[in-house]
């Protein structure tokens, strides 16, 4: 009984041992080009930065919207009763009126105003006297206003449009930039995680060969060959690079945390993400360019200077329209109308209404008969005339061009500095592309060196020429020797994604597309 007790608690606290053990994340495999996408799909910057060109867009079709044709209707019935103050009338006379209209008016790209009206009413009476009532009129009107010097032109009436034009570009310019200096810090956070886990098999490479050395000096030790103090050393160097492997998979944790960030993977429900395993290894390929080169791709691809000319071109246009409102106005205005006239026709007794009064017949019209007259044009109109403005007080519209002059300066100026800015920048590059090289270069032949005279320093070792010390500093120089050479690779890498990013072309050379964006 006891036996099974026993047995049932300790299958119990495997259960227990097996259900508490951490979840650990599979290993994903990935490629530079997996993650660089994955960040395009997922990247919270990225997706934020692009609804900025959609809203622009929009902003565009509203600043069109202006000149977009304009039809209106309007309706109008109304009635009142009037004390007359003439006998003929009686006391009290009342008129009614219906009324009915339709306009459409259009804003032209000179800056005119084109306007057409059809209008068509009713108008019945209890007046005495009246030869016609029921009365229809009708009206076609042709109305133009075109300014002749202030606000006039293509240029001043699409200010709005080529603004908003300029603006969803530079929204475009932002969203590269965005764009660009993600890609750039996916590139720089995979090769940093690539020299992470080399470090650390470095370090576990070490730490193995330290543990089969210890066994052998120990393996030593008991037939008298080796002393208590090469154990104690060869414990001494198997401790020290444990406490190297604690630190490199920090490192190493620390790596892949800032890639999954920039990536923004999603987690499970008991918060764990995929675990990153770089399927790239950190080859070298030479950058063949120079530095005239490279300034002449910048000024091209740069979205930064890009967005600063559309800047300028704002500027300038505001610039202009401000010193068009310091013109005359001066209005060309031109109006034709065709009028059209019906209604019933009132007989009265002895051939006119003052004889007697009385209405002995009539005869009879209709609205159709007047708008006949209208689409007949039977009765021509016509007006022309200028109006001539001087504004005396002028004042804030000289304010305005002043500031938009002002506005105008500080935009050449900030292009100015970024383009110094971005100078700079490719030249700091090149320097550290320069030491980079050669540190790649210096520290291959190191880590050459350095294992040749490891693997003498080894025999000398099993001969009994040298102590665990001496062995075990080489040791530890190869190690040293062998992570400066992939540093030396993996800073090489970062400067190359470095100047691609300066260049504003990381796009390109990647062959990387985000939506139907063409950067």
């Amino acid at each position: 009984m006891k036996r099974l007790i026993l047995t049932a608690g300790l299958i119990f606290l495997c259960f227990c041992f097996l259900f508490s053990q951490e979840k650990k994340p599979e290993k994903t495999q990935v490629t530079l080009m997996d993650c660089m996408l994955k960040a395009l799909e997922n990247n919270l910057d990225i997706s934020v930065e692009a609804f900025n060109p959609d809203i622009s867009a929009y902003s565009v079709r509203q600043s069109r919207e202006y000149f977009m044709p304009q039809l209106s209707f309007g309706y109008d019935n109304f009635s009142y009763n009037q004390p007359s103050n003439w006998y003929v009338e009686g006391d009290v006379y009342s008129q009614k009126t219906d009324s009915y209209s339709l306009n459409l008016e259009q804003n032209v790209i000179t800056g005119g105003r084109v306007t057409l009206s059809l209008s068509n009413s009713t108008t019945d009476t209890t007046r005495s006297l009246t030869i016609v009532n029921p009365t229809y009129s009708s009206n076609l009107r042709l109305n133009f206003t075109q300014p002749l010097l202030k606000n006039f032109g293509p240029n001043i009436n699409r200010r709005d449009v080529k603004k908003a034009q300029n603006q969803r570009d530079i929204s475009v310019f932002g969203l590269k930039s965005t764009i660009i200096q993600k890609v750039y810090d996916v590139e720089e956070a995979y090769w940093n995680l690539v020299m992470a886990i080399e470090s650390l098999s470095v370090s576990e490479y070490s730490l193995e060969h330290s543990r089969g050395q210890l066994i052998k000096t120990k393996e030593a030790a008991r037939i008298g060959a080796k002393t208590a103090i090469d154990v104690l050393s060869s414990e001494t160097e198997v401790a020290n690079w444990e406490s190297n492997i604690i630190s490199a998979r920090a490192q190493v944790e620390s790596a892949e945390d800032r890639l999954r960030k920039i990536m923004n993977l999603p987690v499970d429900a008991s918060g764990l993400s995929e675990s990153i395993l770089p399927a790239d290894k950190p080859l070298v390929e030479k950058v063949e360019i120079t530095f005239e080169e490279a300034l002449k791709v910048a000024v091209k691809e740069r979205p930064e200077l890009s967005s600063k000319q559309k800047e300028i071109e704002n500027s300038n246009i505001d610039v202009s329209y401000y010193k068009n409102q310091l013109l005359p106005q001066l209005d060309l205005r031109f109006n034709m109308w065709y009028p059209g006239q019906s209604g019933d026709l009132l007989i009265y007794e002895g051939g006119s209404p003052y004889y007697s009064g009385v209405v002995i017949g009539k005869i009879e019209g209709s609205r159709g008969d007047s708008l006949k007259d209208v689409f007949d044009f039977k009765y021509e109109n016509w007006q022309i005339s200028l109006d001539f403005t001087i504004p005396l007080g002028n004042v804030l519209s000289r304010a305005s061009l002043a500031q938009a002059r002002l506005q105008n300066d500080q935009k050449l100026l900030e292009r100015e500095r970024l383009s110094k800015s971005v100078y700079n920048e490719i030249l700091e590059i090149f320097k550290e592309l320069k030491n980079n090289e050669k540190s790649m270069e210096t520290s291959s032949r190191y880590r050459e060196l350095m294992e040749k005279k490891l693997s003498a320093e080894e025999e000398r070792h099993k001969l009994g020429l040298v102590g665990s010390e001496w062995l075990f500093r080489y040791q530890r120089d190869f190690a040293s020797a062998r992570t400066s050479e992939i540093r030396a690779i993996v800073n090489y890498k970062i400067s190359v994604a470095k100047l691609e990013k300066a260049l504003g072309i990381n796009m390109k050379t990647k062959n990387l597309k985000f939506r139907s964006y063409d950067f």
